[in-house]
């Protein structure tokens, strides 16, 4: 018996030995910032004086649509965009859903912001604008075609759609100053000054809409009209050298129907010239299996391309997502993969692209093994980690940073007819990864010689007799624990 008692408390130990080690190890979230509550109301009328007379109660949130950090830039500072404003799913009086805006008025805003210490600093706002000075609005663009807008309590009409109105989905901002984003209705890719005002904007060929505020160039392949609602452009990347592009479409087109969209794992990655402004180029990304990204998923509807970042010229960060969880994963882009203009744009084109997994339409392996996907950080490593990671940045081969998506943070009252503040922060967070990533931007433009890596720091945590070892840039230890 004491034989069987010493062997069992051998293996017990051991167990607990691996378990400290493999909860050591892997990625480490090295830092979690929250943003701190702003009445929307404030910081809108300070990018466009009067232009936001009551905001319900809403407070700044949605900054999470995506991050941007800028090639050596300093420590903590970074660039991110709101989305189209907050809102809730309504029912119209006619029946069926429609999206409800609670502040119509409200147009997207580019901050720069800085962390220090334990909080972030809102350095400048910019609302984007038109060339008149007034906001685009978030709202949709074209009856029919987009999903149908309401005010708060259901009630549609033609005022709740605009022809400037952006859903911004992604951002990055050149040396000039001047700002790229993408959005999720048209989709298009815009050009933005550095004060906000809206310059050129480019659609799928075959757009219907004509605004006069603004140049548009209908010249992005005309199956892009064939996106999903409201699930449009979500990603954008800009090369280190600022000469091109990237441009992540959210979710499988609807080609040639609803139904195989719905099934489909694969969507798409357009490149951009910025000298030209010409599209010269169109990749695949295939999504992981539902349950690989997100164990409790079962659905292809769950996948989402949400981020992108140009590590080199040719070499892309690629975050695919659920609204619960992620991967990061690397991917080449290479010459002999691009399908821009090719069968896999035509409409005609049967089994489609998009019928990927169901079918195997042929030479799809073929491109998708000169992707050289890579799995390179699986979110559910860090359990703290929040829902609805949108935004991606690379601090350098080992640290990246991400925001999350709070949709501003509010329920609505019918009551009050005001906004009541949810749970959910808004929050910036950097981890450590477990392996280094093939290069990232500041290394690419000789801004460092090695890489600039976060200063860690490892405690003993003591509960019972149980150890846990933390590392972190400030570690402290778990709830429950105490520093041994």
């Amino acid at each position: 018996m004491r034989k069987i008692t010493v062997f069992f408390l051998a293996v017990m130990l051991a167990l607990v030995s691996f378990a400290t080690a493999a909860w050591a190890s892997g990625p480490i979230l090295v830092e979690a910032v929250k943003f701190d509550q702003t009445p929307l109301k404030d910081i809108s009328n300070k990018a466009i004086p009067g232009s936001l007379l009551d905001d319900y109660g809403v407070q700044l949130g949605g900054m999470g649509s995506d991050l941007y950090r800028t090639p050596g830039a300093k420590a903590g500072e970074y660039w991110v965009v709101t989305d189209r404003g907050p809102n809730i799913d309504t029912t119209l009086p006619t029946g069926g859903g429609a999206t409800g805006f609670m502040v119509p008025t409200f147009s997207p805003l580019i901050l720069s912001i800085k962390i220090e210490g334990s909080k972030v600093i809102i350095k400048d706002q910019i609302a984007i604008k038109t060339a008149s000075g007034l906001g685009v609005t978030g709202l949709p663009n074209i009856l029919g075609y987009d999903a149908i807008p309401s005010d708060i309590k259901g009630v549609t009409g033609s005022s709740l759609y605009n022809l400037n109105g952006l859903d911004v989905e992604g951002l990055v901002r050149t040396a000039n100053g001047n700002f790229w984003i993408v959005d999720e209705y048209a989709p298009s890719l815009a050009l933005i000054d550095s004060k906000g005002t809206l310059l050129e904007r480019w659609v799928p060929e075959g757009w219907t809409g004509a605004p006069t505020s603004y140049t548009v160039n209908k010249t992005i392949p005309n199956l892009y009209l064939k996106r999903k609602a409201n699930r449009g452009f979500e990603a954008l990347a800009i090369t280190p050298d600022e000469a091109t592009l990237f441009i992540g479409l959210q979710s499988p087109l609807l080609n040639p129907s609803v139904t195989e969209g719905n099934a489909s794992w694969m969507t798409r990655i357009l490149r951009f010239d910025i000298a030209t402004k010409r599209f010269t180029g169109e990749f695949i990304f295939p999504f992981e299996a539902p349950g690989v990204v997100d164990p409790k998923s079962t659905k292809a509807t769950d996948l989402k391309l949400s981020a992108l970042v140009a590590l080199d010229k040719d070499t892309l960060l690629v975050q695919e997502r659920t609204d619960n969880t992620f991967l990061l994963s690397t991917i080449k882009i290479k010459e002999n993969a691009n399908i821009l203009n090719s069968k896999w744009d035509l409409a005609t084109t049967t089994p489609s692209l998009e019928t990927w997994p169901v079918q195997k339409p042929e030479g799809v392996e073929a491109l998708i093994s000169l992707m050289e996907k890579k799995v390179v950080f699986n979110s559910l490593t860090i359990p703290s980690m929040p829902g609805k990671i949108e935004g991606v940045g690379v601090i350098d081969d080992r640290t990246v940073v991400f925001i999350n998506d709070n949709d501003f943070n509010f329920s609505y009252s019918s009551t009050t007819g005001l906004a009541v503040s949810g749970s959910v922060p808004t929050q910036i967070l950097k981890v450590k990864l477990e392996s280094a990533l093939p290069t990232f931007p500041d290394k690419v433009l000789g801004l460092v010689s090695s890489t600039p890596s976060v200063k860690l720091k490892t405690i003993s945590c003591l509960k019972g007799k149980t150890v846990k070892k933390v590392t972190a840039e400030k570690p402290t230890c778990p709830k429950g624990y105490r520093k041994k």
